[in-house]
């Protein structure tokens, strides 16, 4: 009674970890087994002699082992002293000798070797042999049958329960939720394999393997792609290097893009005109713009011939916006030091670049001066328009497009629909006069060839002069109807309509805006039919993967997900105008 009155006493005082100890304690107290020592071993070297009593199960009245236990069973043991120096252990008696009375076992004096007691110990003979047990099972597979055969089904409701367990229900009940400790399980990532590709015999089948899982329509992650060129060293190519180079370019992992120029220079893979332009487009685009510029001039002076076409390119751009995070501190001020994004260029450096590389002009080949790639116009003309010379821009575009052959395929076409596209680009808030001077532009460059033609990218960016008018709504619904009059109703597309709803919601004809909304959800929902059919009579088609592919030389591509948060802002901004209304 005054043990418990004194740890009643004192168990405000204890913390949440004593709490439990004693809880779990009284209750293994309560409800423990009886322990048999069975073939233990008692250590006696270096301690003075001691007796060791019978132990009968339970516990001892005096020192806690012996006295009366929960079993009504209780087995005497004997203790011998086994090959061991200084060790004795403890062994069960014969079954003849269960029944006699328990006798007390003295240890054995250090130094005369004589037992004190009057039971003399047995020797080691005494303990019996065991025969040893094989640990591998022979099976005759023949002889099995097909219900051997299936897998053994494993309980996994959790460790079995025993009626000696701590009433641990009981315990957890009794202490406030407030109190118990929170346990979060967290997943090991687990690295995914590419196991639905082949495995390559040559270079060229790498290469196109890494092609093919690069450009599906669930396409592999970088970390795959490096994971399946890994397993085949034999097989690398500069063009499977390049190729992974320049998506891990695209995905702005520049540490990667560092670790496989590396890898390339350690296995001793040649590199090309491609692997120069990855690797100026590698360093332009983390800030580095001088130092890939003295790369090239250390070319130039080495080999005697200017810089590369597709290398002089790569110069016309900049940072990108976001990707690059610089530790930026003052000297001696470690508190004061922050992380900014590395923000592109000043217009006055993108100025000098330029006069730079016009006056370093590249190195064309022969296919080059019969044929002019368009996106050497583009990026020209992109850079003067930049730095506001529209003028010579648009007298370099009107040059290039009275060379052009009668003849064009699309992606031609394309390409020079695009550079029309940043002549209609203001930049800036502009009034109706420049709409319509933009107008003038537009319809003079596609008159200069026969197989020009608009597309919904052109219309969307005529629309853009109007946002700044009075009646945009109106005015745009007017140039809609003109363009579909002329170039067929595929002229509109989802971004041309969402913008005509927003210049009739900006006009507060909210109706208006409206219909353009319910005309959209009906499309919407025809063409989640249309897609699933293609998906299953078409499939993925090379059309499709070669615009994947070509995403990887895009310095920005327009998100899905960026259009379909607009088209909810615009709803939800309809939905406010309908409420005001009402």
């Amino acid at each position: 009674m005054p043990y418990h009155a004194s740890l009643t006493a004192n168990l405000p005082s204890l913390s949440l970890a004593s709490l439990f100890q004693a809880a779990a304690g009284r209750a293994w107290a309560r409800t423990r087994p009886t322990r048999a020592y069975h073939r233990s071993c008692v250590r006696s070297e270096g301690v003075a002699p001691s007796i060791l009593h019978t132990v009968r199960g339970g516990h001892d009245d005096s020192t806690g082992l012996g006295g009366p236990s929960s079993s009504s069973s209780s087995v005497p043991y004997t203790a011998s002293p086994s090959s061991h120096a200084g060790y004795q252990c403890v062994k069960s008696p014969s079954p003849s000798s269960s029944t006699s009375p328990p006798l007390p076992l003295v240890a054995k004096d250090a130094s005369s070797g004589v037992g004190v007691g009057t039971v003399q110990t047995r020797s080691t003979s005494a303990f019996p042999r065991f025969p040893r047990q094989d640990l591998v099972t022979y099976i005759d597979v023949e002889r099995l049958s097909p219900q051997d055969l299936e897998p053994s089904r494993r309980d996994d409701s959790g460790p079995p329960s025993y009626e000696s367990d701590p009433p641990w229900e009981e315990i957890r009940d009794s202490v406030p939720d407030s109190l118990l400790p929170w346990i979060l399980l967290r997943r090991s990532p687990v690295s995914k394999q590419l196991s639905m590709i082949p495995d390559p015999s040559t270079p060229e089948d790498l290469l196109k393997n890494l092609t093919l899982a690069m450009t599906a329509k669930s396409p592999a992650t970088l970390s795959q792609l490096l994971s399946y060129h890994e397993t085949h060293p034999h097989l690398h190519s500069t063009a499977s290097f390049n190729l992974l180079i320049k998506l891990a370019i695209r995905n702005a992992s520049f540490g990667t893009v560092k670790d496989l120029f590396s890898r390339m220079a350690r296995e001793g893979i040649p590199v090309n005109v491609e692997t120069r332009t990855l690797t100026a487009r590698w360093l332009i685009r983390t800030g580095r713009w001088d130092k890939a510029w003295r790369r090239e001039m250390a070319y130039k002076d080495e080999d005697g011939l200017p810089v590369p076409l597709p290398v002089w390119l790569e110069f016309f751009g900049d940072v990108k916006r976001g990707a690059i995070q610089v530790y930026s501190a003052k000297p001696g001020l470690s508190e004061d030091a922050t992380v900014k994004p590395l923000l592109p260029s000043d217009s006055s450096v993108v100025a000098e670049r330029v006069n730079a590389l016009l006056k370093h002009p590249p190195f064309m080949s022969p296919a080059d001066l019969d044929r002019v790639p368009p996106h050497a116009v583009y990026v020209i003309v992109r850079a003067l328009i930049a730095l506001g010379r529209r003028s010579e821009a648009a007298q370099m575009t009107s040059d290039y497009f009275k060379a052009l052959p009668q003849e064009l395929n699309a992606e031609w076409r394309r390409s020079c629909l695009s550079i029309i596209h940043l002549h209609l680009n203001p930049g800036r808030r502009c009034n109706l006069s420049q709409h319509f001077a933009f107008c003038k532009t537009l319809f003079g460059f596609l008159e200069m060839h026969p197989s020009f033609q608009p597309s919904p990218t052109t219309l969307l960016f005529l629309l853009g002069s109007l946002r700044w008018t009075r009646q945009c709504g109106k005015r745009a619904d007017v140039v809609v109807r003109s363009f579909v009059k002329r170039w067929g109703p595929d002229i509109v597309d989802d971004a041309v309509r969402r913008r005509l709803a927003s210049f009739w919601l900006k006009q507060q004809k909210v109706g208006r805006a409206q219909a353009v909304l319910e005309a959209q959800d009906a499309l919407d929902e025809e063409r989640i039919g249309l897609r699933a059919e293609k998906e299953v009579v078409v499939g993925d088609s090379n059309k499709d993967r070669a615009q994947r592919l070509r995403w990887l030389d895009l310095h920005r591509s327009p998100r899905k997900s960026k259009a379909r948060w607009n088209w909810r802002l615009l709803r939800r901004r309809v939905q406010k105008a309908q409420v005001r209304r009402s």
